[in-house]
């Protein structure tokens, strides 16, 4: 972890809260989940662009693979979880699939220049 920024550890910090938070909710039984009337597909895709976006604003571009791979091994890991735990959840390979596809959607979008989010929020936050 790198401290470029004053606010780094509270960047860190929430990333690593809405990790867990995707974790927990991944893992909970489906019926104790609101009804978001998507696909759960594009929740996999939704909270994975989201996860890349975020890290991938507080890591340099030279690290993305590594974060892609990490992003990806959590999301076998939660697969296989919900496989092993039998609360209402099944593993299914699609769910990676998605998760895959969102990383790869986070990290274009991190290509194209969103990954400077942090940089203007420190700007902005250092104007005021």
């Amino acid at each position: 972890m790198t401290a470029r920024w004053p606010h780094a550890r509270i960047w860190y910090t929430v990333g690593v809260l809405m990790t867990l938070v995707i974790v927990v909710v991944s893992l909970v039984p489906q019926r104790e989940l609101p009804d978001l009337n998507v696909g759960d597909k594009y929740e996999h895709f939704t909270a994975f662009v989201a996860l890349t976006l975020w890290f991938g604003g507080l890591l340099e571009p030279r690290r993305y693979l590594l974060l892609a791979l990490l992003l990806l091994v959590l999301g076998g890991g939660i697969e296989v979880a919900q496989g092993l735990m039998g609360l209402g959840r099944q593993a299914d390979v699609r769910d990676l699939y998605a998760d895959g596809a969102g990383i790869a959607v986070g990290l274009l979008l991190c290509l194209v220049g969103l990954r400077h989010w942090v940089r203007w929020i420190e700007w902005w936050l250092s104007r005021k």
